[in-house]
């Protein structure tokens, strides 16, 4: 196949993908090192709690949540990997392989996996500010719709790809 080299769209694509993945990579790598920071530091984290009028069991959900973002975030990067590299199988001239179905499902897999625990993070969060006493904010709490469509858009794009790929080969096999 031709390749690409020269489309904007790509390039603009590209661009975004890469300052994506360095904000998610920056933003997971500091609350990866948040955790064994709180942990070296425990007993004045846990007086700060305590002095806070919280219980001092708040700590432990502190860390878990910020364990469960960490793992969030790093879905998140395996996520635009994916992203990146269909992007470069484009401008390569040849998107429509096994690689890149196979892509776009494990893409639509992390992305309902992401939605599906980020519910009972966000509920975490508030409990965890309630009990601290602090404000909540403005957590929404919910499934997406957006979400739910952008998954189930990545697993018919990837039956898609999947069947085209087949009918190509068929092809190539008959000519």
């Amino acid at each position: 196949m031709t390749s690409i080299k020269s489309d904007p769209l790509l390039t603009v694509c590209k661009g975004i993908i890469y300052f994506l993945l360095g904000v998610v990579g920056f933003a997971g790598v500091a609350v990866a090192l948040t955790v064994p920071a709180l942990l070296v530091f425990y007993q004045k984290a846990t007086a700060q709690i305590v002095e806070a009028g919280a219980p001092e069991s708040l700590y432990w959900l502190i860390v878990a949540l910020l364990l469960v973002v960490a793992g969030l975030l790093y879905l998140g990067f395996r996520f635009f990997r994916h992203m990146l590299h269909i992007v470069q199988s484009v401008s390569e001239g040849d998107p429509f392989t096994p690689d890149n179905a196979d892509r776009l499902t494990a893409m639509a897999w992390l992305m309902l996996t992401i939605t599906a625990i980020s519910i009972p993070v966000a509920a975490l969060a508030v409990y965890i500010t309630k009990v601290a006493g602090e404000d909540a904010g403005n957590i929404d709490v919910g499934v997406d719709g957006g979400g739910i469509l952008l998954i189930l858009t990545l697993f018919v794009l990837a039956r898609v790809f999947r069947k085209g790929t087949e009918m190509r080969a068929d092809l190539e096999g008959t000519v």
